[in-house]
């Protein structure tokens, strides 16, 4: 049964249909114009010089590794607690995803756990900026130059976010982002990659493209590499256009959201809200709860939706043979929650659902 109150939906804007018709009626509806202008405006909006869209968020960081010569005997630390795709895009490169913990607060990964990670077979980091949280690239990206290592982040909830006054995603070698149901942008699915390294655009083309370097025929066409059919097409960038047009009223909508869960929730024993910044923009309103379950159960009861933070990668069973310890990891994975956090969320309802996690902790 559908939550009175839901957690999140995509939202459509009125105006994708009119670029859908476009593409239609153009008789081209594959991997082109209307592409290329999707990508130059996330490349815009990433203040990078490239971006190449794929099919997925997944791929587009399985492709970053790969333009960047990622591969087979390399390992990569990934952040114990994220989204599984994260490893699994590390893992589809032929690489061996190496899991660290996280730092407590904002829950990327550790600078000083993945310091003390790093081995001779060391490739790359890729870093999670969890609910358009940046990780410490302050840190990361000296300890990075330091050893020699790759940096590319996993920016899927970051588009629209910034660190340190930078885009989210502006960081490292490559940045990726994902377009799938549950972001600010939605096109369905889909991901961009964004770099300012020109051979690792050119490598990023042929890649999600059978090796083409530019878009071929399908018949007598030079395929000078090995490529692969990661394309993205003008009817997903034609939605996806459309929804860049509501993006900004959307992040900011999301700030007052969350400014008004701070206020009810703030003071609340036993719920710690997790830290904003000016600068960072939160795709859903999060909170950490000492005692989750009678939480969980009161909101199920009132109707109202949510999700539990995601399990640490160590505990889900392709990853289960990297065993920490991560402490870190475990207690945010435990204790999190996202909260309603629909785009036309009212002040009643966030009220609403304050008043049941409040009176569900005061219960314990």
């Amino acid at each position: 049964m559908k939550p009175e109150i839901p957690w999140f939906a995509p939202e459509m804007t009125g105006a994708e249909l009119d670029l859908l018709k476009a593409v239609l009626d153009s008789g081209f509806v594959n991997d082109g114009p209307v592409t290329r202008r999707f990508e130059t405006e996330i490349a815009r909006l990433a203040g990078r010089r490239y971006a190449v869209a794929v099919t997925s968020g997944t791929i587009a960081i399985a492709c970053a590794l790969m333009a960047l010569g990622v591969g087979a005997g390399d390992e990569v630390l990934v952040p114990d607690f994220t989204f599984i795709a994260t490893a699994n895009a590390v893992t589809l490169t032929g690489a061996t995803p190496v899991l660290v913990d996280i730092e407590p607060e904002r829950f990327a990964i550790d600078p000083e756990s993945a310091a003390q990670a790093i081995t001779p077979r060391t490739r790359a980091i890729v870093t999670v900026d969890v609910n358009g949280r940046g990780a410490a690239y302050d840190v990361l990206m000296p300890l990075c130059a330091e050893h020699g290592l790759l940096l590319v982040t996993d920016s899927a909830e970051g588009l629209g976010s910034r660190f340190a006054g930078r885009p989210l995603g502006s960081f490292g070698d490559a940045g990726c982002f994902s377009f799938s149901a549950n972001k600010f942008v939605t096109t369905g699915q889909g991901g961009v990659v964004v770099t300012d390294g020109e051979a690792t655009y050119r490598r990023l083309l042929e890649i999600k493209d059978q090796g083409r370097p530019v878009r071929g025929t399908g018949g007598d066409d030079a395929h000078p590499t090995l490529g692969f059919n990661f394309k993205y097409t003008d009817l997903q960038a034609a939605v996806g256009l459309a929804q860049l047009g509501a993006m900004e009223a959307r992040v900011a909508a999301a700030r007052a959201r969350d400014a008004r869960y701070q206020e009810c929730l703030g003071n609340v024993p036993g719920v710690r809200l997790g830290p904003n910044s000016d600068d960072e923009a939160r795709l859903w309103a999060d909170i950490l709860v000492e005692d989750r379950a009678p939480v969980e159960a009161a909101l199920r009861a009132a109707g109202i939706g949510f999700r539990n933070f995601w399990h640490p990668l160590h505990t889900q069973a392709p990853y289960c043979d990297q065993t920490g310890p991560f402490p870190a990891a475990d207690a945010v994975s435990r204790q999190g929650m996202w909260l309603p956090s629909h785009f036309d969320i009212t002040a009643e309802h966030i009220e609403q659902t304050c008043e049941v996690i409040r009176n569900a902790v005061a219960r314990g």
